[in-house]
């Protein structure tokens, strides 16, 4: 069934919508507004700022279950850190949530922090981010040669000591890939979206994707409010490293314009 007509099936359960006021009337299905690789989104006219979200087949190789996303998404948004959930299908692939807002300014390293930080205090959950399986499931579908100039990279960089590192470090759930294109802000407040990778991971490997495009000053503003001067530094070397590890994996499989060759990569990266 296209991502529309599911979309369209779960309209129609409108009167169980979990709102403050009831809808007067059906709402109706408006024009897409997004498409990813995992999902499109899509407005819902109804009076009230809506939207839908519909899961596709993930073209980010990611095998997160949805009710994994879901019940986190559900956990976050209780606390405001994530847009409302409105309604759910049976099986979490339909959602139907409060329409979050495009930020209006670039993000300030300590608003980011700020975000990352009442994330990190949610409570624990039962699912755990493996980097070690997500980055040999981005190598397996690579083509052999390619897989090989990444694996000797990995090698020279001492990738495995890193992992292992931040494997042993006390763990929070995290978001796991706060990019800007998953930063919105709901009133005034900084919200995020997107939380397919959402798990128990370590804070510095979350802080690492979530500031790779920071200035400088602004990423010691995000450290500082994440950390509150007790960051180890080690550890913000190895969230640094596989964070972009996992960024140019990634780029190599579904943005190969963008992802740097194994050798440029290490030659920034090497121990």
């Amino acid at each position: 069934m296209a991502p529309a007509d599911r979309l369209s099936e779960a309209l129609r359960h409108w009167q169980f919508w979990d709102l403050p006021s009831p809808l007067g009337e059906a709402p109706r299905l408006g024009p897409e507004l997004a498409e990813g690789s995992g999902h499109s989104v899509y407005q819902i006219e109804c009076g009230v700022p809506l939207v839908g979200r519909v899961k596709k087949v993930s073209g980010s190789s990611h095998t997160t279950p949805f009710r994994q996303e879901f019940d986190i998404w559900s956990l976050a948004s209780r606390w405001r850190l994530a847009p409302g959930i409105v309604y759910a299908d049976a099986e979490m692939e339909v959602v139907i949530c409060h329409r979050a807002n495009p930020l209006n300014r670039p993000v300030r390293g300590h608003a980011l922090g700020a975000l990352c930080r009442d994330i990190h205090r949610l409570a624990p959950v039962s699912y755990s981010l493996s980097l070690r399986s997500d980055i040999n499931r981005y190598l397996e579908l690579l083509p052999m040669a390619q897989s090989d100039a990444w694996r000797s990279a990995m090698i020279h960089a001492d990738c495995s000591a890193l992992l292992s590192a931040l494997e042993s470090d006390e763990q929070f759930l995290c978001h796991n890939d706060l990019t800007a294109d998953n930063l919105m802000q709901s009133a005034d407040q900084l919200i995020a979206i997107d939380w397919e990778y959402s798990a128990m991971g370590s804070r510095y490997f979350d802080v690492a994707i979530a500031g790779e495009h920071l200035l400088p000053r602004e990423w010691d503003q995000m450290i500082e409010t994440v950390f509150a001067g007790a960051a180890d530094t080690y550890l913000i070397g190895a969230g640094n490293r596989i964070a972009s590890l996992v960024t140019a994996l990634w780029q190599t499989l579904f943005a190969p314009n963008l992802a740097p060759q194994p050798v440029d990569w290490l030659a920034r990266n090497r121990s």
